[in-house]
């Protein structure tokens, strides 16, 4: 694979140290980390699921040093049922997520990776409730700062954030908005943004993510600066109004993918079920898309 980035640099055949066919092949060993890269997509199959046979492995012979789940996926709640499924494992385990900001692309059929711009990582731990310990968030602030070491010792640009919960919320927004219009749409964010009648949409759209968030989380000064009302027009401020970027989720739809529909705009519209909170646009994105993802999900 060929890299050319911004930030790591050119690398011609790079190669990774180990390939293996399948999950199954994986679970060979322990691992320090386990880093799920994939999309969220539980209409195709739980993350749980996927991982099985390495969460089998925990279970039927655990081993003495931690095993750290990390989660590189879009949405909201989507660390709930792997959390679960822990939960049954007589192992030391800590589970990580992370929010991606990189602007990244596949190319000649994914022999080639191009990262141009942004790039940011900001990674946080979960802690089940009846895990919520010294004992428990020592092991998970242990293995985060970890995993941070690791990452930045090769270069790349890491933050471990207080409270992941907002981090994802903060992502969120951007993905439940730009990411869904854009896919709807066909067009890409410059495209969105050009029209007074979208970028009102938009704006519209991320009020109601707001409002379901600060339902969700717990009150504190973090919450409310960092999911204030004022975010919607910073983030659409941070745009480029000419970008010709398509958001993943409408390249997926492009290459006749199923789409990260559950895991962005369905965790969204959970919380807000259970918190009593309206969604009329949310809830409208969430039909056109689940419409999309039944055809795609018959096709592949």
């Amino acid at each position: 694979m060929d890299i050319d980035s911004d930030r790591f640099g050119m690398h011609t055949a790079w190669k990774p140290y180990r390939v293996v066919r399948s999950v199954e092949e994986a679970a060979d060993r322990h691992y320090s980390f386990i880093i799920c890269a994939f999309k969220c997509i539980p209409e195709i199959i739980t993350t749980p699921a996927l991982l099985s046979p390495l969460l089998s492995k925990l279970a039927a012979d655990p081993p003495q040093n931690t095993t750290t789940f990390v989660l590189l996926q879009n949405g909201i709640g989507i660390e709930d049922d792997l959390q679960a499924a822990l939960a049954n494992i007589d192992a030391p385990t800590v589970l990580i997520s992370g929010c991606c900001w990189v602007d990244t692309t596949a190319m000649d059929a994914g022999k080639k990776i191009a990262q141009h711009g942004n790039e940011r990582l900001v990674l946080g731990y979960h802690l089940a409730p009846d895990r919520r310990t010294e004992l428990c968030e020592s092991a998970a602030k242990q293995s985060l700062d970890r995993l941070c070491e690791l990452l930045r010792m090769a270069g790349g640009n890491v933050e471990a954030a207080t409270d992941v919960d907002i981090a994802r919320w903060r992502k969120v927004l951007w993905n439940a908005s730009f990411s869904t219009l854009c896919t709807l749409t066909r067009a890409h964010v410059g495209d969105v943004l050009a029209l007074e009648t979208s970028r009102a949409a938009l704006k519209e759209i991320m009020f109601e993510v707001l409002s379901v968030a600060r339902a969700s989380l717990p009150p504190s000064p973090a919450v409310e600066e960092i999911l204030a009302d004022k975010v919607v027009d910073e983030i659409i401020a941070h745009e480029n109004p000419h970008s010709i970027f398509r958001p993943s989720m409408l390249v997926d739809l492009d290459c006749g993918r199923p789409v990260e529909v559950e895991a962005i705009v369905g965790g969204v519209l959970r919380r807000a079920k259970a918190k009593g909170v309206g969604t009329p646009r949310l809830d409208l994105i969430y039909a056109g898309l689940s419409v999309m993802q039944s055809k795609l999900i018959k096709r592949s």
